[in-house]
């Protein structure tokens, strides 16, 4: 059950059980900043000012549309300034040249995209990903779709015959350019309208791009 936290003014800055509660506190007050979010934890650490960082380490966030726009977004977290790189690409391209011979044609790869909607462009980035960044690395995949992680790390069975062949062409080429690949689901569209959340706002970054990559593929 979702609860909301309300930071801004300090008249009505608390947490409120319900929206009911939180519209009515907020309703009217100028400049009233407020969320919900999943947890009483999680509300507590945002009225105590706690922001969410990335750890050390390398991350690559991934997001894709119905549309067949793809959204990559790579971030090496390091003491300073983090290392970022965007990419903004689409099913099209992804598949273009892939080795998976159910999707050896750009009718197939359509018609993919239209059964599976944004679960095929979220399998694109995690493809792309997994052949693009460089051998031996170690990073964390971060997906707003859950279904990747558990895929990957058959905690869920891959029932559609084009899921299953890009899982597994994603496990083998994981294994052939030995990558350590951990994978951790962020909840999409995640408000950081009141408190710093890096992986939120990474996850949008990358949607934002998606929604480029439909456009442009």
């Amino acid at each position: 059950m979702k609860l909301y936290v309300v930071t801004h003014p300090e008249s009505i800055r608390g947490i409120y059980e319900s929206w009911p509660a939180c519209e009515a506190a907020v309703s009217g007050v100028s400049g009233a900043k407020f969320q919900a979010v999943e947890s009483r934890s999680e509300a507590e650490a945002i009225l105590r000012g706690e922001s969410v960082t990335l750890p050390l380490g390398t991350y690559a966030f991934i997001d894709g549309n119905h549309l067949g726009g793809v959204g990559i977004v790579f971030v090496k977290q390091r003491h300073g300034p983090p290392a970022v790189k965007e990419i903004s690409t689409s099913v099209d391209k992804v598949f273009s040249r892939s080795r998976i011979p159910s999707l050896a044609s750009r009718q197939a790869v359509y018609e993919a995209l239209q059964r599976l909607r944004n679960v095929f462009a979220e399998l694109a980035g995690l493809y792309f990903v997994v052949g693009y960044i460089a051998p031996g690395t170690s990073f964390t995949v971060v997906h707003d779709y859950e279904g990747i992680g558990a895929w990957m790390e058959n905690r869920w069975r891959a029932k559609d015959p084009i899921v299953n062949d890009i899982v597994g062409a994603c496990q083998r080429t994981i294994l052939a350019r030995k990558l350590t690949v951990a994978f951790q689901h962020q909840k999409g569209h995640q408000s950081t309208f009141v408190s710093q959340n890096e992986f939120a706002s990474y996850n949008a970054r990358a949607d934002a791009l998606a929604t480029q990559g439909a456009t442009s593929g």
